[in-house]
């Protein structure tokens, strides 16, 4: 018990000292938009790459370097065949550089561009096909560094438009960014992240399995009353909340900031140590604590999707509340599912040692893949 503390506050520590990354499942569009250029650059993930036709895998013997230098001529046609920004009529021609590599955020190779035109728009239309077919829980970022234009009265800080499969054309207008994201839109981002986060669903079914499981000396018994085991089920699911809202907020001002290769470890090392604890019972009491705790690492793995994302001070408030709801409505969804087919089910004699402890070993197998995969591969 001692030790697996120690080690949870140990990956804690971690948090004030490592930078903020870009997160997987997602490409990222930078622009500059002067009076007669748009100057630009593609984020993209090696992993992604590896899909498209005539590109080989990410793993196959070769360096990050001479991977970059096989692909770039096929990745460039890519994204100047599923990507476009014009002014509504024509699609303007991007003039690509040559490509370079973001080993520190987890192999993205980034994509230079320059668009040349007489004059820029204040209103763009921007259109984002990229990787929308391989996976349809992609998105896409296209955010502003900074507006030059002679009567603009914004750009001095990012801002953004999400992309996906079904929102692949939208407009960007220069002199009109109160907020880019509507307030329904940031609740759907929030919903569409936790269902779209296995890793976050599989650490709340560790988490749940259980619930409907009470301590009778050492063994584990079936709860009586439906009420008992609702009240367990509300006193986690409100301490995750909790947790990864406190972290996401301090993600979201800047106060706290974490590598996303780090994070997305913690995470699915959560998985493990959650399913494990149902194995073995190494905590019995204070399991609260322990959602605490792994909760707040959950809650950077939330504002990763928000990291790039730095809204104006006076929507940032209502934006993180936003999306959190969207979160929490997304993962009741999921324990609502969950609780009562578990409740149904816990007195047959198959629930402990094939519910309980089979699965929880399956997930221990599948999360310390994923750990080996973000933190050692």
């Amino acid at each position: 018990m001692t030790s697996f503390r120690s080690g949870i506050f140990l990956c804690l520590a971690l948090l004030a000292s490592i930078s903020y990354a870009h997160t997987k499942d997602e490409d990222y569009i930078f622009i500059s938009v002067k009076n007669n250029a748009i100057e630009g650059e593609f984020h993209v993930n090696v992993d992604d790459i590896s899909k498209l036709d005539g590109v080989p895998a990410a793993k196959a013997g070769l360096s990050v370097v001479e991977y970059s230098e096989s692909v770039e001529s096929v990745l460039k046609e890519y994204l100047a065949a599923n990507f476009s920004i014009g002014d509504g009529a024509d699609v303007y021609s991007m003039r690509f550089s040559d490509l370079s590599i973001l080993r520190e955020e987890g192999d993205f190779l980034v994509v230079p561009f320059v668009i040349k035109q007489d004059d820029i728009p204040d209103l763009l239309t921007i259109e984002h096909n990229l990787f929308h077919d391989q996976n349809s829980s992609h998105r896409g970022l296209v955010l502003v560094r900074t507006v030059e234009q002679t009567n603009s009265d914004y750009g001095r800080e990012h801002t953004a438009l999400i992309f996906g499969p079904k929102n692949t054309v939208q407009q960007l207008d220069l002199n009109a960014v109160p907020s880019l994201i509507s307030r329904t839109g940031m609740i759907y981002q929030g919903v569409l992240h936790i269902w779209a986060g296995i890793d976050h669903i599989l650490f709340l079914l560790a988490l749940v399995l259980p619930i409907v499981l009470v301590s009778s000396g050492k063994q584990l018994v079936p709860v009586e009353h439906f009420s008992g085991a609702f009240r367990r089920l509300l006193g986690i699911v409100t301490v995750f909340t909790i947790a990864h809202s406190i972290t996401l907020l301090l993600a979201m001002l800047d106060l706290v900031s974490i590598n996303a290769r780090i994070v997305e470890s913690v995470i699915a090392l959560s998985i493990a140590l959650a399913a494990l604890n149902n194995i073995f019972q190494w905590v019995k009491r204070g399991t609260l604590w322990i959602v605490l705790l792994l909760g707040l690492f959950h809650g950077l793995g939330f504002a990763s999707v928000m990291s790039e994302l730095p809204f104006r001070m006076k929507d940032l408030a209502g934006m993180v509340l936003r999306f959190n709801v969207g979160v929490e409505l997304g993962q009741i969804a999921i324990v609502s599912c969950l609780f009562p087919l578990l409740y149904i089910i816990r007195r047959r004699s198959f629930y402990q040692p094939v519910i309980l402890r089979g699965l929880s070993w399956v997930l221990v197998l599948i999360s310390a893949f994923w750990f080996y995969q973000r933190a050692v591969a």
